[in-house]
């Protein structure tokens, strides 16, 4: 668990560091160009529609995994727009919470149930 935890602060800081150098080059319009990219029917849109199918994922799983409660549809609609830099510390703050049970990890409040 102390691996994982390592690599998601890792993974969080560079996250935000390239965010401030991309928004500080190319502008805060993401959208735009998220949508350029699939538009061109390229390998930037195969990628893109790869990672937009993914948040997709990683969104219903944070709203399965806090029960289906308004937070976890509200933590879900974060993890959405704001990819890894929701999610990584998401993750992170979760093996906390679970106190390394990786059990409770994946399931969340479902550990309890099951």
């Amino acid at each position: 668990m102390t691996a994982l935890r390592i690599f998601l602060v890792l993974a969080t800081t560079s996250i935000y560091m390239l965010t401030v150098v991309a928004t500080t080059s190319e502008g805060p319009n993401w959208p735009a160009v998220a949508i350029g990219d699939l538009m061109a029917l390229g390998w930037r849109a195969q990628f893109d529609l790869d990672f937009v199918v993914y948040l997709i994922l990683f969104a219903v799983w944070v709203a399965w995994r806090e029960g289906g409660t308004p937070r976890g549809y509200a933590l879900a609609l974060l993890s959405f727009p704001m990819g890894g830099m929701f999610g990584f510390p998401y993750v992170l703050y979760a093996t906390f919470a679970a106190k390394g049970d990786p059990r409770s990890v994946l399931l969340g409040k479902r550990a309890t149930n099951s």
